[in-house]
């Protein structure tokens, strides 16, 4: 096992002889060495133990807390590793042509893969509804010309062309969302991405996942010795993981948007297990469970990239690290990931 999920309510998790135990009313429902484990994802009303944080964070454990909508609350982690030549260098790249390399390839990157999810749906849907297929593969057509758009950039640093860049990524991501609104049942009441807090079943899921994501690429980040904080393509602001939202980038298709897609398709959710408190949209504790065993599942599948067979969770892993060795010199370029078409 390498990821324990804890959810629901009045969970405790504790120690005892040098083993994490998860408890409900009294009753031992979870236990494992703390070498089994990569991280522990809270993501209901509970409580953990002194002792059982202290066994996680020397065994290089992960401990996460994320809430009912997708966001996380709190990261706790063992020391930081390989931090100081790795983030004086990031420091400096953010002044230097480097940081213009690592924000236009997670950008084109990210564009990649939207061409990609676009390509799968619309030939899913070729024989059963043409006209929808159409639309998709058009929107795929203007995502396309708007990676030739990043190509055709160049710059000194990512601060002299940061607004053009996130500029032609938004053209593309309203592309994107048009036509990935032509798979979604009209029920769902599926428009455009809402953001930050969701207005409908749709941006709950997308929300909830990309939570999950975040979890996981913060652990890619903090393992490759990188400050969380000092992103390229995210601006700057307290409190604010810009390296993370970055990095996520290029995995926001692949994983959870396809996801949610799926449990769609297969009508594993629907419009009913969710409600609305004003304006924001909430899913039940069924769908949450369901959203949660479909994205851990997937992190840790196999996926075919170059010439091997590595698992979503060590791609990420692997990405963050191609940042640390760009940064340090141990490598001439940083290539974003994306899954070829």
């Amino acid at each position: 096992m390498d990821r324990l999920v804890v959810d629901g309510f009045g969970k405790y998790v504790g120690k005892t002889s040098n083993r994490i135990v998860v408890r409900e009313q009294g009753k031992t429902v979870f236990q494992a060495p703390p070498e089994d484990l990569r991280q522990v994802l809270v993501t209901g009303k509970g409580s953990i133990g002194f002792d059982a944080i202290n066994l996680l964070a020397a065994h290089g454990v992960d401990l996460i807390f994320i809430d009912s909508h997708g966001e996380v609350r709190s990261r706790l982690s063992s020391p930081e590793m390989r931090t100081v030549a790795t983030r004086r260098e990031q420091y400096f790249a953010y002044k230097d042509r480097r940081g213009f390399v690592i924000g236009r390839a997670i950008a084109a990157a990210k564009l990649r893969n939207q061409y990609a999810t676009l390509g799968t749906l619309a030939k899913r849907r070729k024989e059963t509804d043409s006209s929808a297929a159409d639309e998709i593969y058009a929107a795929r057509e203007v995502v396309q010309g708007k990676v030739a758009d990043l190509e055709g950039i160049d710059a000194r640093n990512v601060d002299e062309v940061r607004d053009t860049i996130m500029g032609i990524e938004g053209s593309a991501s309203v592309a994107y969302w048009s036509a990935i609104a032509q798979v979604v049942p009209e029920e769902f009441g599926f428009k455009e991405r809402s953001g930050r807090y969701a207005t409908d079943p749709v941006n709950a899921l997308l929300n909830y996942g990309y939570g999950v994501l975040e979890g996981e690429t913060w652990r890619a980040v903090h393992f490759a010795g990188l400050d969380p904080y000092g992103g390229f393509l995210h601006v700057d602001r307290p409190g604010k993981p810009s390296l993370v939202l970055d990095l996520m980038e290029e995995f926001r298709q692949q994983l959870v948007d396809k996801s949610v897609i799926k449990l769609i398709s297969r009508k594993e959710v629907g419009p009913t297990n969710f409600s609305k408190d004003g304006n924001t949209c909430t899913m039940d504790d069924a769908t949450r469970r369901t959203l949660l065993t479909e994205l851990l599942g997937k992190l840790e599948e196999y996926t075919a990239y170059g010439d091997e067979k590595v698992r979503w969770c060590d791609l990420i892993l692997n990405q963050a690290r191609s940042i640390g060795k760009y940064l340090r010199g141990e490598t001439s370029n940083y290539e974003g990931f994306w899954l070829r078409w």
